[in-house]
């Protein structure tokens, strides 16, 4: 088993508790961490072996810029049973979601919250 790791994918999105989060819009950052097996792929040099990364960025994005949501938590859960559903080959899957300068009295640089999906 291997793992493909996609770090740092950004985005600004329009999610968030407050009206003006959703309107304005805010910085995200998404990681996602894949455990599938790689070794068929390294052997045949072949795409359609791979795990493609590139449609993994394109799920990702799609639910991202897709409907607005309050909790970041709904956002991580929909990437994750997105990749999830993209990828039946992978066995383990850790998405990190950062939101960048939430509205908070004292502003940290983001927050993370993060989730595994196993089969």
């Amino acid at each position: 088993m291997g793992k493909l790791e996609i770090h740092n994918l950004k985005f600004r999105a329009l999610h968030g508790h407050a009206d003006f989060e959703r309107e304005a819009g805010n910085d995200f950052s998404v990681d996602a961490i894949f455990e599938t097996g790689l070794s068929n792929a390294g052997k045949s040099d072949n795409l359609a072996f791979a795990l493609d990364y590139s449609k993994a960025c394109q799920s990702i994005s799609e639910v991202i810029n897709g409907e607005s949501v309050k909790l970041i938590e709904t956002l991580l859960f929909r990437i994750g049973e997105s990749l999830m559903e993209t990828f039946p080959e992978v066995v383990r899957l850790e998405v990190r979601l950062r939101k960048h300068k939430p509205p908070m009295p004292v502003t940290p640089d983001y927050v993370e919250i993060s989730e595994v999906w196993q089969r």
